[in-house]
């Protein structure tokens, strides 16, 4: 039996195995891998030690999450998988696929990541340096890389009743030298449902929240942008009564706001008036929540599909949100919050109260980035209710007539409207 290295890459749907490294025996040639050589077999175990089991949709059929995964090139590597002449590793590239994706998604409100057991066949013989290699079975995990989580660590903090987990990205982490004081922004990111718990690697990898640590994002922001990412232990949405309630309250309020300020305070290179939040439906909800509990104390706020009910919106509860301007996101055929009940009365009574305000809605989310296809080559259309996909690759720019949305008469997107907005007196 032999070792192979798995390589991760994070896509708008999550994190999944893109490329195995295989360590060989003797050397061999790019020209004398061909990608048949070798059978790919995987099996996505859960914490518990059972594989995985995927939910169909609509059907809502089960089946194992176990099987084969096609080979889509095959070449030797050095021993983090890049391509070069010669060399006594192998690197099989695989596509994003089910049984390579790193998380499992049992609901809209259960994720966890899932351990990927690969079992590596050679089929093929292979010239090496030391003559024909053949009848190769790599089984043993030797790590996972994650290149693109460079510059990410964890940590908890805040006070009051709930101490937060957390995740943070240093927009500096690989620069030498003093930071200037209040040189950066800072943006706090907040979860969906399906990521609250006490893995805190599921708030920023199981959606592509990684995007807002990418340089299109970060160019955007002066000095660029801390992120943090905290997780709660149940959802943001919990009152204390219903952890999924219309009452348009949560429990986390204080203790969200308290790890805020200590991370501020722990980081002397932010800039306390340029402290963005911004979150997916539960997280979307959380946003609004902060924003009527500390009115002016953020600069601006991104809500995705937030479930805001009407019955919440209040004419103070709007009063407090027009202090901040805000930047709404929805589908029209979101299934699981319905923009009748709340994001469209929500945006209509800012307007009235001459609030600074934006609404970008879509018919349905389809794929912008040319990487996602369904079976006729056309655009893949994902469900309603995930228009954070656009937020991360920034394509959010239209009002919600369809016009782009101007900053001092400029069009502009939503993470280069965030980050030209600084708090006001």
């Amino acid at each position: 039996m032999a070792e192979y290295r798995a390589v991760t890459t994070y896509g708008d749907f999550g994190p999944w195995i893109s490329k195995l490294v295989l360590t060989l025996p003797a050397g061999v040639s790019s020209e004398e891998v061909p990608s048949g050589a070798f059978s790919v077999y995987c099996a996505r175990m859960t914490a518990a030690g059972e594989v995985a089991t995927v939910v169909e949709r609509p059907s809502l059929e089960t089946h194992p999450s176990r099987g084969y995964v096609p080979v889509l090139a095959a070449y030797a590597c050095d021993e983090r998988g890049t391509r070069c002449p010669g060399g006594d590793h192998v690197a099989l590239e695989l596509p994003e696929v089910e049984l390579t994706s790193r998380i499992n998604v049992a609901s809209v409100t259960a994720a966890e990541y899932v351990e990927n057991r690969f079992v590596v066949t050679q089929t093929a013989e292979i010239l090496s340096s030391e003559g024909p290699l053949a009848g190769l079975v790599f089984d043993e995990c030797a790590g996972v890389d994650e290149p693109a989580l460079a510059g990410w660590s964890h940590g908890r903090g805040g006070s009051g009743e709930y101490e937060l987990g957390y995740a943070c990205f240093d927009p500096r982490h690989d620069a030498e030298g003093e930071r200037a004081p209040r040189s950066s922004a800072l943006v706090v990111w907040l979860h969906g449902a399906s990521d609250g718990g006490s893995d805190v690697r599921l708030p920023y990898t199981a959606s592509h929240v990684t995007l807002l640590a990418g340089p299109g994002v970060q160019g955007h922001f002066a000095g660029g942008a801390w992120l943090l990412v905290p997780q709660c232990p149940t959802f943001w949405m919990d009152d204390g009564v219903e952890q999924m309630g219309r009452s348009g309250r949560s429990v986390y309020a204080a203790s969200l706001k308290s790890l805020i300020d200590e991370f501020v305070a722990a980081h002397d290179d932010i800039d306390p008036d340029r402290v963005v939040i911004g979150g997916l439906s539960n997280g979307g909800f959380m946003t609004l929540r902060m924003l009527i509990d500390y009115p002016g104390f953020f600069s601006a706020g991104v809500g995705c599909c937030a479930p805001l009910y009407e019955e919440a919106q209040t004419p103070e509860v709007v009063a407090a949100i027009a202090r901040t301007p805000l930047w709404l996101v929805q589908s029209k055929d979101d299934f699981i919050v319905d923009a009748r009940q709340t994001v469209f009365p929500l945006y209509r009574k800012l307007v009235d109260a001459g609030a600074e305000v934006h609404l970008t809605c879509y018919d349905h989310v389809e794929d912008l980035t040319g990487r996602y296809k369904d079976e006729l080559g056309n655009p893949r259309r994902s469900f309603g209710h995930g228009v954070w996909i656009h937020v991360f690759n920034d394509f959010c720019h239209t009002e919600l007539d369809g016009r782009n949305v101007l900053l001092d008469g400029e069009p502009v997107t939503v993470w280069e409207w965030a980050a030209r907005h600084v708090r006001q007196p």
